[in-house]
């Protein structure tokens, strides 16, 4: 049979289903092994469990015939690829046929290709699809100015009426205003990892934080198309609550008085970070007490503020004798009370130090709050500012749990009553086993790039964790002793060495050494 050089049609089909050119560093010296690369870059070549070989066009203009590439004994090298030249590479299937069913424009093969918005339905679209997409795109669609979803004319007024109506609606809103047009840099190594990231954030001149956020970490191998953004938003937002905040976890938090921190404007780029979380698939920050979260919304100080939201623990007074006063008297007249200190007064002494604590976070709060105009996130939370609280005030998000984890599983299993779907089966029983003990020691597993549960309905209905199998290690890698999961946080996958899981406590003490040492995104 003759191969033939894919037509632009086929190619355009081709790139439509995440199969189509991309440019790939391979290093001279790489081993077969190091070639697999491939099969991240295009993860649907992951179904030909290795069956595929390389062809390259011969020379000439319009459709050549494709030659194989022959590869070495120890398989394809980076040797015998660099041997082709400069020239084009086509990826063959020898037994199967590789699934050419149309991605999402959403979906992450797309998210390095530069973006440009579609006029009808004001969605942003792969520039090398815009020319497809434009054809199939109704002109008769009108995009909704909140959520920007297309709808028919007849249609956007029935869902005018609904629409905002959770905090997944304005988080659509939000992640709608990202600007894809360009790209927000930041490359950071895990070590010290949050201040690193503040300083680079702060650093970044070329682009802006309302451009699509793409991170990397320095020394490792992988390409953010997603899971890296959500990891590192992860780590911001934690660390801002640790550092930029003070107070009980449980009961909400209050900013941490820094005259430093607000003379180098940290505030403002705390709040660029939690609003870029929110717009960009990262975790809310409800962490905050509810008058924190009201001042951000329409940026208006309460003065009627209970004690125990804002009070410093030396200055509680519910238990303090007037000798004890006497010992505070010169922290209280510092916050501002110019009477009688004695117990009788120790209501008024009281609301005197609420009062106080409160109008000296005000200055911080408000630059907090500039950071949130990114996105028109301020906008927002004045408009919606009840549906919006559960995404700022603890006590409304789940936290991932073993539940959620094992309930989006989607187990790509083999033929039913077969060893080998036995074995999986077992597998997938100590992954269960494993994260409920995680859980009871009140930790859990991440394995898709960041430790929340989607914030938005639609993605949280669809998230999946495809769990694959690997029976063949030794055939694939030779003679060794152990091999790890392999996880594609991009992907949303994990492959599991069946030959190296047969107990769970091999299964346990594999996750754990895999846990300990296989944090970066290599596969060695």
């Amino acid at each position: 049979m003759v191969l033939i050089h894919p037509k632009p049609s086929e190619e355009l089909m081709l790139l439509h289903a995440g199969l189509g050119k991309r440019t790939i560093n391979i290093p001279e010296d790489a081993g077969h092994k190091q070639v697999h690369i491939l099969c991240e870059v295009y993860p649907k070549m992951g179904e030909l469990e290795g069956a595929w070989m390389l062809y390259k066009a011969m020379g000439g203009l319009g459709q050549r015939k494709l030659i194989l590439v022959p590869p070495d004994d120890e398989g394809y090298s980076g040797t015998s690829i660099t041997k082709t030249g400069k020239s084009w590479l086509y990826i063959m299937p020898i037994q199967q046929t590789l699934d050419t069913t149309p991605l999402p424009m959403s979906a992450p093969e797309f998210q390095a290709m530069p973006k440009a918005r579609c006029l009808s339905c004001q969605s942003y679209v792969p520039l090398q699809l815009l020319g497809l997409h434009v054809k199939e795109c109704s002109i008769n669609e009108v995009a909704c100015p909140l959520c920007c979803q297309p709808f028919t004319k007849e249609e956007i007024c029935a869902h005018a009426s609904v629409c905002g109506e959770s905090a997944s609606d304005i988080l659509v809103a939000l992640e709608k205003r990202v600007d894809v047009s360009m790209t927000f840099n930041i490359s950071v190594t895990r070590e010290d990892l949050f201040q690193r990231g503040m300083k680079q954030w702060i650093r970044q001149k070329k682009a802006s934080p309302k451009n699509l956020l793409r991170v990397s970490f320095i020394g490792e191998h992988g390409i953010d198309e997603g899971a890296l953004r959500k990891e590192f938003l992860t780590e911001m937002v934690r660390g801002i609550e640790t550092q930029y905040f003070e107070g009980d976890g449980e009961k909400g938090k209050i900013p941490k008085y820094s005259i430093l921190d607000y003379q180098d404007q940290n505030f403002k780029t705390c709040g660029e970070i939690l609003a870029t979380s929110l717009a960009q698939g990262g975790p809310a920050p409800n962490f905050l007490k509810t008058w924190c979260y009201n001042f951000l919304c329409h940026g208006e100080m309460e003065i009627d503020v209970p004690p125990d939201e804002v009070t410093a623990p030396d200055l509680l007074l519910d238990r303090t004798n007037d000798e004890k006063l006497l010992e505070l008297t010169d922290a209280i007249v510092a916050c501002g009370y110019q009477g009688p200190i004695t117990v009788e007064k120790r209501n008024s002494i009281t609301a005197a130090i609420s009062l106080h604590s409160v109008v000296r976070l005000i200055p911080i709060l408000t630059q907090l709050r500039e950071g949130f105009k990114l996105y028109g996130l301020t906008d927002f939370l004045a408009e919606h500012k009840q549906l919006c609280q559960e995404l700022f005030v603890p006590g409304h998000i789940e936290n991932v749990d073993a539940d959620f984890i094992v309930g989006a599983l989607s187990p790509n299993l083999s033929e039913e009553g077969s060893v080998r779907r036995q074995k999986e089966l077992h597998v997938l029983n100590f992954l269960q086993d494993f994260l409920q003990n995680l859980e009871d020691k009140g930790k859990m597993l991440l394995l898709h790039g960041h430790a929340h549960i989607p914030l938005i309905q639609c993605q949280r209905s669809i998230f999946k964790i495809t769990v694959n199998f690997e029976h063949d290690c030794y055939s694939h890698y030779g003679e060794h002793g152990i091999c790890y999961p392999v996880v594609n946080a991009c992907g949303v996958s994990v492959t599991f060495p069946v030959c190296h899981l047969g107990t769970y406590s091999e299964f346990e003490r594999n996750l754990n050494t895999a846990l300990e040492f296989g944090y970066e995104f290599s596969r060695y």
